[in-house]
């Protein structure tokens, strides 16, 4: 699991994060929902060592990380092929079965040999977590892993997870959409005037149905 106690961070004298805890186990993921500027990503790159916190301690239990920001790490200028294959030498690794399936079950199999620069955001998204994959992390910290993506890639990146945990992966990654927060097991937790609150398991909030979304808006006000 990866556990953060009492983590404080300002930016000139702003306080965005105020002394926050979370623990996130193996085998299921956490979720942050949070308003644009919340500090979501701010407390994501403390997670994964990108970024020092002004007070408090990440523990990963040795485990090894893997960090996709909102942006991407990709090299443009290559093929797909190539990107994937410069971080796992980066990493020291070989081929491993994570990347197999992930390769699979995105369809990354299917552009491999495109250059970068041009593919969608979308498929970007996609050859850039299975590039994390890497040196089979243990713990994997994603920035709103479903930005730019259609439905198809949507589903498959909720399948993917699933494939994942089964494994007792640890995923942490950041939200703002109903079928991404309820589509895998998950704790969820809402990030609001610099502090973190649980709100409830992705199974507990599914059941409040259409009343999911307004009761986590009520925990951002």
């Amino acid at each position: 699991m990866i556990s953060a106690k009492g983590i404080s961070k300002a930016f000139r004298k702003n306080l965005i994060l105020n002394n926050i805890d979370l623990t996130a186990p193996s085998g299921k993921a956490a979720v942050i929902v949070g308003k644009n500027g919340a500090g979501k990503s701010t407390l994501l790159s403390i997670l994964a060592g990108y970024l020092k916190p002004d007070a408090g301690s990440v523990d990963t239990g040795g485990r090894t990380v893997a960090f996709c920001p909102h942006g991407d790490d990709l090299f443009e200028e290559l093929t797909v092929r190539d990107n994937i294959l410069f971080w796992q030498h980066a990493r020291g690794a070989d081929s491993n079965q994570n990347t197999l399936n992930l390769t699979q079950l995105l369809e990354v199999d299917t552009y491999q040999q495109k250059r970068v620069g041009h593919l969608s955001a979308g498929m970007k998204k996609t050859v850039a977590l299975v590039c994390a994959l890497a040196g089979n992390p243990t713990v994997l910290i994603l920035d709103e892993p479903f930005t730019g993506l259609d439905i198809f890639y949507k589903n498959a990146l909720l399948k993917a997870f699933e494939v994942l945990l089964a494994q007792d992966i640890c995923i942490v990654y950041t939200s703002h959409a109903a079928d991404e927060i309820v589509g895998v097991n998950s704790d969820v937790y809402t990030l609001s005037g610099g502090c973190l609150s649980y709100a409830g398991t992705s199974e507990s909030l599914k059941e409040k149905g259409s009343d999911m979304m307004e009761h986590l808006l009520s925990k951002l006000a």
